[in-house]
């Protein structure tokens, strides 16, 4: 195939020299006097011959320079209203095009959860209220008990390039807030996950512990009086990653057909950082189990592929 898309590149090069030729005579001139150079002549038969070397090769050593589409195990929406004793109290709403085209994907949730332990009977004081009087119940809880509140977003990329465009470090300092402080760091959220999905340490033995940034962000603008902690990382082609360039290098492996990768992001208005960062943890611990239930299995899509390769041998 990639032979054959050669050779079609390679004609219409020749006929878009040919139509150049005959429309524009000075350019004929040039043209024929370049080719009694043996130099030009050389150099021409070496790019060619690179040219089709390229997708020989390309095609040899069955290289994907194009992911393919892996589609989520089940919709995010999936994901329970409840986790632990978080609930959700915010609606399931769709964006409207302008911003899911700025987004880049279709498959999202963007969601706000109380802590019921801190706020008892939070889901009864939101339960059948319009998209306006939750947000007013959720500003005066925030207000008022700022450790209860914690928002949660899911984002899915896959059939795209690499190149990771919405993540807090730009999107957050957008909107005139500075980092504070900027830490990568490990927390146990992973314990609840099965031991095969689990991330590995340096021995490939399974852990607890995923990598996250965390970020403290403040107001520069003085238009706002809550400062911003957020947290997130990847899970990608069946890995946890915590950057940006990590998901591009682990995308950027040709000889893997498919990919994907999915930004889960978290933000509290805390002041007290370290208490946003227990608490962040504390919630992504009963999230992680869940968001990753959405997630592809890896491994079966590698499975898959391999008799299709086989065959094609």
């Amino acid at each position: 195939m990639n032979n054959l898309i050669g050779i079609i590149i390679l004609v219409g090069a020749v006929c878009s020299i040919v139509t150049v030729l005959t429309m524009y005579p000075a350019v004929r001139v040039v043209l024929l006097r370049a080719l009694r150079q043996p130099s030009f002549m050389i150099l021409t038969i070496i790019l060619l011959t690179a040219a089709l070397g390229l997708n020989v090769a390309v095609s040899a050593m069955k290289l994907h320079f194009k992911k393919e589409a892996v589609p989520l195990a089940r919709p995010l929406g999936a994901i329970p209203e409840k986790l632990g004793s978080w609930v959700q109290v915010s609606q399931d709403q769709p964006l409207d095009k302008e911003m899911q085209d700025v987004l880049g994907t279709k498959e999202y949730i963007f969601r706000d959860y109380v802590n019921e332990t801190d706020v008892p009977g939070a889901a009864d004081r939101f339960r059948d209220q319009p998209v306006e009087k939750r947000r007013e119940l959720l500003n005066g809880i925030r207000t008022q008990f700022p450790n209860a509140v914690i928002s949660m977003s899911v984002t899915y990329y896959t059939g795209m390039v690499d190149t990771v465009a919405h993540v807090p470090d730009r999107c957050v300092t957008a909107d005139g807030y500075e980092p504070k402080e900027y830490l990568t760091v490990r927390w146990p959220i992973a314990r609840d996950l099965p031991t095969a999905f689990k991330p590995v340490d340096s021995g490939n033995q399974p852990v607890d512990d995923v990598e996250l940034r965390y970020i403290n962000f403040e107001d520069q603008t003085g238009s706002s009086k809550y400062p911003r902690s957020v947290s997130y990382f990847f899970h990608t082609n069946g890995k946890f990653i915590s950057s940006p360039l990590g998901v591009r290098n682990e995308l950027a492996n040709l000889f893997v057909k498919k990919g994907y990768y999915a930004k889960i992001e978290t933000m509290t208005t805390i002041s007290d950082t370290k208490v946003s960062a227990d608490k962040t943890a504390n919630f992504l611990s009963f999230a992680l189990p869940e968001v990753h239930k959405c997630m592809p299995d890896w491994q079966k899509v590698i499975a898959a592929d391999k008799p299709a390769e086989v065959a094609a041998k």
